[in-house]
Order: C-alpha cells, then sequence, then structure tokens
C-alpha cells in the first residue's frame, strides 16, 4: 500500500529557508528525500486548499513561485475546503490548542485519509498525541511528524 502524506506549508518552503541553521538544513534534506519519494511513485502527497491559500501570502515573489511550483508537481491529491474540515477544526481548536489555520490543514488530512502528517511547526509537532487521538477517535489513522522523524521512522 503506498501511504498517504500530507505536507505542511513549513515543510514545501524548508529549502528556500536559512540553510546556516542545523535543524532547517536537516529538514531541507529530509524534504528532497520525500520529494524524490514522491516523484518515484512511493507515496502519494496530500495538499490542500489551505496549503495553496498559505503559499500565497509568502511575502518574497521568488519563494512564492518555488513553493507553489514544488506544491503544484509534488501533490497528486488536493483537499477541496468544505464544511467538514471547519468542523472537524473547530473540534481540534477545543482539544489540542492549535491554531485556527494549522486546525485547518490538520483537518484536511484527515479527510484526505493521510496516514501522515509532516510539519516543522513545534507547536503542531507538540500536541501530535492529542491530534492522533482525536485522529482515531473519529475513525482516521494519522501520524504527526517532523520531516526528520518520519524518514527515522519509516526506515526502522
Amino acid at each position: 500500500m503506498v501511504e498517504r502524506v500530507y505536507l505542511d506549508t513549513n515543510v514545501y518552503c524548508r529549502p528556500f529557508d536559512d540553510q546556516s541553521d542545523g535543524r532547517i538544513k536537516a529538514e531541507s534534506e529530509a524534504f528532497i528525500e520525500i520529494a524524490d519519494a514522491a516523484l518515484r511513485g512511493k507515496m502519494v502527497i496530500i495538499s490542500s486548499d489551505h496549503v495553496k491559500f498559505e503559499i500565497e501570502k509568502i511575502l518574497d515573489p521568488l519563494k512564492r513561485k518555488d513553493v507553489r511550483s514544488l506544491e503544484r508537481t509534488l501533490a497528486s491529491v488536493n483537499i477541496a475546503s468544505n464544511k467538514r474540515i471547519i468542523v472537524l477544526a473547530r473540534k481540534l481548536l477545543a482539544e489540542c490548542d492549535l491554531n485556527p489555520l494549522d486546525a485547518l490543514h490538520v483537518s484536511s488530512a484527515y479527510l484526505g485519509e493521510a496516514d501522515w502528517f509532516l510539519t516543522c511547526d513545534d507547536e503542531i509537532l507538540q500536541n501530535s498525541r492529542c491530534i492522533e487521538e482525536l485522529a482515531a477517535g473519529k475513525g482516521y489513522r494519522l501520524k504527526v511528524r517532523n520531516p526528520i522523524n518520519y524518514l527515522e521512522e519509516i526506515r526502522r
């Protein structure tokens, strides 16, 4: 079975962030490995209207163009915003202490039946147990990981 992976907007941005920071460089390298696997058909990348919305808010026009191009190239599934996403997002806001846009991303991953939600956002990562338990309670299987930890986990 090919795994379904939702990439948070910040994961697409990593290769264009300051590579002198060790964590950012490692996350960039992990993203490149994930992108390569997606291009070889080893996984399905899921995106959403919320990723596209965030990409359009990137101030640097060249970075915005490059990130948009990556997302369009890699993502083969797009989850359109709908009422079910908003209902789930409200539950995530109430129970898992996420900000509204992050809750919309996670809800999109749920409805896109993602196996993995990959993010570089520490706030989301700190709430991963709550997100995963809420997913399980709703009948979804979703693991929340940093791209580096994701690669370590799937290699085991």
